[in-house]
Parts: C-alpha cells; sequence; structure tokens
C-alpha cells in the first residue's frame, strides 16, 4: 500500500494545511494518510499556547478532506522529533508499503538542515505544494538538487493559501477573525480553552 506521512506542530492546524493534504492525496491516489503532530520541533524552541496534547487534539478535529490517521507516535517518544526516527518507525510497522512524506515548500527548502537527511532521501518519496505560485522556481532548484543525490522529489499543485500557524497565533491573541483559516471545530476548541491569548505570535 502507498501510505501518506504529514507532520507538523499544528499550532495550530489551519486549512493551509488540509488544503495541501488533501490535494496530495487526491492527485497521488494515496489511500491511507497519517497525520504526524510533533512533540518538539527539532529546529525552534515550541511555541506556546497549546500543548502536545492540544495541538493532537486540533488535528483530529480537522477536515482534512481525505481519510486520515492521527498519530501519537512523535508524542509518545517525546523529546526532539526527527522526521528520519519517525519514518523509520512507519517502515517497520508497515514494511510493505511505500511511504510518501508531505511537506511545505518551507520544508523542502530547508532540507538539507534536516537530521540525517542523506538516509532520508531513500526512506520516502517526498510530495511539496507551493505555497505560492512563485515558489515553483525556487522548488524546483531545490528538489532538481536533491534528486541528483538520490532523493525522490514530486512538485504537487495544490490550492494556495498564504497562512501560517504563527501569523493565525498573532491575529489571535490580538482577538482578530481568523474563521477564513480554521475549521469551526477547532476554533470553537481554541475559544474554548483560551488558547494563544495574549501571545505577540512569535
Amino acid at each position: 500500500m502507498d501510505t501518506a506521512i504529514f507532520g507538523g506542530t499544528f499550532n495550530p492546524p489551519h486549512r493551509g494545511h488540509t488544503l495541501l493534504v488533501g490535494a496530495i492525496c487526491r492527485a497521488l491516489g494515496l489511500a491511507r494518510c497519517v497525520v504526524v503532530p510533533t512533540f518538539q520541533p527539532p529546529h525552534k524552541a515550541p511555541a506556546a499556547g497549546a500543548s502536545p496534547t492540544q495541538r493532537l487534539e486540533m488535528a483530529a478535529l480537522c477536515n482534512w478532506g481525505v481519510p486520515v490517521e492521527i498519530s501519537d507516535v512523535e508524542l509518545r517518544r517525546g523529546g526532539r522529533s526527527y522526521t528520519f526516527d519517525t519514518l523509520a518507525e512507519f517502515h517497520r510497522r508497515w514494511p510493505e508499503d511505500r511511504l510518501f512524506f508531505l511537506m511545505g515548500s518551507d520544508m523542502l527548502l530547508s532540507f538539507r538542515q534536516w537530521h540525517r537527511y542523506r538516509e532520508l532521501l531513500g526512506m520516502a518519496i517526498f510530495c511539496v505544494a507551493p505555497r505560492r505560485e512563485d515558489d515553483r522556481a525556487a522548488l524546483q532548484g531545490a528538489a532538481d538538487s536533491l534528486r541528483a543525490e538520490g532523493g525522490t522529489f514530486l512538485l504537487v499543485d495544490a490550492p494556495p493559501l498564504e497562512v501560517s500557524s504563527t501569523w493565525l497565533r498573532a491575529r489571535l491573541a490580538a482577538g482578530e477573525d481568523v474563521s477564513d483559516y480554521l475549521d469551526p471545530a477547532v476554533l470553537h476548541y481554541i475559544e474554548e480553552r483560551r488558547l494563544y491569548r495574549g501571545e505577540d505570535g512569535k
């Protein structure tokens, strides 16, 4: 079976995430998709506002556009969440599957900074959706360069939505309307628990 893996901090999960997953899974005909919230991102300090468990619960409330499984594999592992460890875990779990790792454009452009990135190249097919149309040339160059090292990288069209969790946290802290960018169930969860109040979004 072909299995999609989509990891992220999801602090909070937003429609940019769900549009990317739905578009890539439908375009490539991926029947199984696993969404994996990180415990602690490896390259940045965890942002305040929501605990790992709350981020997992918000991810489970999203309408991803395709059937997904929400995995707590990185929360159970604890510590810094490395893609290498997560892909190794899913290879052990489903040794016959081809793994497709879904990611946004910023992740591709920083790929060589990832933990054990050369080994990662052989562990999955990496699927990237441009966040903006003018990202495409830079992404194509990065993908071509990594293909030369043995990786498999696919650029897949997805509906562009210029939004980030950092931007959303700042808007939520300011009390602004972000309903266009969040699933109603996620927005209700945030409001009910008074998450992201008084943050500066950094």
